[in-house]
């Protein structure tokens, strides 16, 4: 069978229930979730690009795909049910797609009001400013990255063509307050392929500790802090779960070797709170190495 035959006969209830069901709706559904992880960041790094593919997913597959799939569904139902053959299923299946219907519902608008505000962002971007929200410099004969400023869309590609433009880095100082997680664990990605040493001289919070943690050797200066808390989301990406997110950056620490008692506090804090743990609880859990108290204090903290 042709597939535009295939969609057709779908779309008009021709098929079976079971076809039509798990098969057109359900499966359709899981591939599309695996899928769009692929189509944001860290795999797109363009602020504009990411908008640009929310309102392509939003078209196709709200407006397009998930349609072909509920009316095809709905007549299919309504065949079983009129000839009486399987009218316990259909009605099943009809109250499956009432709650699919709501929550698709509810995603699309989630995603509509995100986008919104992500194109404020853009908008608030576009207006010049005096300082760069965060800045890239090469410290210590070229041999160390000091990161200063917000994680956001497409700062692993900025820090990455930087490694690649110079041969002799070695290690990378974040004094971040975070910003976008998935920035957090790109630079982590990038931190780990090049075996890069992790430093903070003044603050590391949020997402950017999970780029911290990725470091082969992690140190913190004289004055240095590491915060956490409970991640909270304006995400363009549909379908996007915070208490998933958190376990993702979990596994990130428990694979750098963090002890799981410091994994289960690290998200304890509300979004507007912050847990700042102890220099000591931060050795004995694993998070950090060391700490070196001449860093933040004259040592490797001038510009070249």
């Amino acid at each position: 069978m042709r597939l535009s035959n295939y969609i057709i006969q779908h779309w008009w209830g021709k098929i079976s229930l079971t076809r039509a069901f798990w098969v057109n709706l359900v499966l359709v559904f899981i591939v599309l979730q695996i899928a769009q992880q692929f189509l944001f960041p860290p795999f797109i790094e363009n602020e504009v690009a990411v908008t640009s593919v929310v309102i392509i997913y939003l078209i196709v597959v709200k407006l397009i795909i998930y349609p072909w799939q509920l009316v095809g569904v709905l007549r299919v139902c309504n065949h079983c049910i009129r000839s009486d053959s399987g009218r316990a299923w259909a009605s099943v299946a009809q109250f499956a797609l009432v709650a699919s219907l709501a929550a698709t519902l509810v995603t699309t608008l989630e995603t509509y009001q995100s986008l919104q505000i992500f194109k404020q962002n853009l908008l608030q971007k576009a207006i010049p400013m005096e300082q760069p929200l965060y800045s890239l410099d090469l410290i210590e004969g070229g041999t160390l990255i000091h990161l200063r400023g917000p994680f956001q869309i497409g700062i692993t590609n900025k820090v990455e063509e930087l490694i690649n433009r110079n041969s002799g880095i070695s290690g990378i100082i974040l004094d971040s307050v975070g910003g976008q997680i998935y920035e957090g664990r790109g630079l982590a990605r990038v931190i780990r392929e090049h075996g890069l040493r992790t430093y903070s001289l003044d603050h590391c919070l949020s997402s950017c500790t999970t780029a911290f943690i990725a470091g082969t050797e992690r140190t913190l200066g004289a004055n240095a802090k590491l915060g956490f808390h409970e991640y909270i989301t304006h995400s363009i990406i549909p379908s996007v779960n915070v208490n998933n997110e958190q376990a993702k950056d979990m596994a990130i620490f428990l694979k750098q070797g963090v002890s799981p008692w410091f994994l289960e506090k690290m998200f304890n804090q509300p979004p507007q709170g912050m847990w700042w743990p102890e220099v000591d609880e931060l050795l004995d859990a694993g998070v950090v190495q060391q700490v070196d108290y001449s860093l933040g204090v004259g040592g490797r903290a001038t510009k070249d």
